[in-house]
């Protein structure tokens, strides 16, 4: 199963943006603060070997992050590579999604159509990368 995170940091940049500007629309402009980003760092990859299950480090990823405040309630976003409007539009996704009550339950059914979306994608990979799996027979 897909976490919403997932399936908002991995979905087409401008439908996280569109479900975004959704929230914002509902809030005075002051409602929102910045408390660092957008902004573009490094972040240490990190990887689990298959055999032993060890954690090693792979290298540096470049990622854009996003913290701030939507009306008190915080939120974070970070995407791989270099895109300050989808970070933000996930900061603001968090915060909305993380608020007491859950005002802003009617995401929920557009976040999982994404993550369907998004699920009929990983299928198609599987399907592809599976059709071309070799099998060998052991002596």
């Amino acid at each position: 199963m897909l976490t919403t995170s997932h399936i908002l940091s991995c979905s087409p940049p401008h439908l996280v943006c569109e479900l975004a500007e959704q929230v914002l629309a509902r809030y005075d402009r002051s409602a929102v603060t910045f408390i660092s980003g957008p902004r573009c760092v490094l972040v240490q990859l990190r990887m689990i070997e298959g055999v032993a299950e060890t954690v090693f480090n792979a290298g540096e990823i470049l990622v854009t992050e996003t913290r701030l405040e939507l009306a008190g309630q915080f939120g974070f976003g970070m995407v791989i590579g270099r895109d300050p409007d989808h970070a933000t539009a996930l900061a603001v996704l968090d915060a909305a999604l993380r608020m007491p009550g859950d005002p802003h339950a009617d995401l929920r059914p557009r976040i999982a159509e994404l993550g369907q979306a998004l699920s009929a994608v990983y299928e198609r990979r599987f399907a592809a990368a599976a059709a071309t799996r070799v099998e060998f027979e052991t002596f």
